[in-house]
């Protein structure tokens, strides 16, 4: 436990941390001075949300942990703490850490977007503009947990923090040509792309991703025990 909470303290300490919550307040607030105006007033939370920020979320999902957890690999940092941690789970502590980091750079910029419409009476019902915000937890941590899992499974630097996003990117084209619109990706974390409604539907990706980074990381732990 000691461990997770370091770690999840060094989270804020990261700057490509603080990067992805400014990248992500950018895109949330870009989409609602693009959107105020040609939309109703008590929508303007959802509007805003769904302009932009769906479309590179697997990005800054990944951003803040993927690339120094691949630096700590080229150094002795990783080998000395997971020395440390012998026999501690050191993997699934940071499988957690790293999908918690990805939930909160996700849902920290919506919560100040959430924050903002709410006193501008942009929130057209309450309790499902909080189900919305609250969406970016689940697909921020799904993301963040697949990027740490392709850390087991590579040696450069940057696979897993592009990789999420090129993936997700060619499901977008993909999806609605497969006749997949129900599975469409950003409908995980926008709902409002598509009617508006929250369905099963949106977990299933997220879930699989999830049971995916287990799987990297069992391989990632049963090789560092070789």
């Amino acid at each position: 436990m000691k461990f997770i909470l370091t770690d999840l303290k060094r989270i804020f300490t990261e700057p490509a941390f603080r990067l992805s919550i400014i990248f992500g307040l950018v895109l949330l607030f870009g989409g609602m001075v693009f959107v105020y105006g040609t939309c109703e007033r008590e929508r303007l939370f959802l509007f805003s949300q769904s302009f932009a920020f769906p479309f590179v979320a697997p990005l800054l999902s990944a951003m803040p942990y993927s690339v120094m957890i691949m630096q700590e690999k080229e150094t002795r940092y990783k080998t000395l703490i997971t020395i440390k941690q012998r026999g501690k789970s050191y993997e699934f502590k940071r499988f957690l850490t790293s999908g918690i980091s990805g939930a909160l750079a996700l849902f920290i910029p919506q919560l100040l977007l959430f924050a903002v419409c709410f006193f501008m009476d942009g929130i057209s019902s309450f309790g499902f503009d909080i189900s919305v915000l609250l969406l970016s937890l689940s697909f921020g941590f799904s993301y963040g947990a697949v990027s740490y899992g392709l850390t087991f499974v590579n040696s450069q630097r940057y696979v897993p923090l592009v990789m999420p996003e090129i993936v997700y990117l060619l499901c977008i084209y993909a999806f609605p040509h497969l006749k997949l619109q129900k599975y469409y990706p950003p409908l995980d974390i926008s709902p409002t792309i598509y009617g508006g409604e929250i369905t099963a539907e949106m977990f299933i990706i997220p879930v699989l991703l999830v049971i995916s980074s287990l799987i990297l990381t069992l391989i990632g732990k049963a090789g560092g025990r070789k």
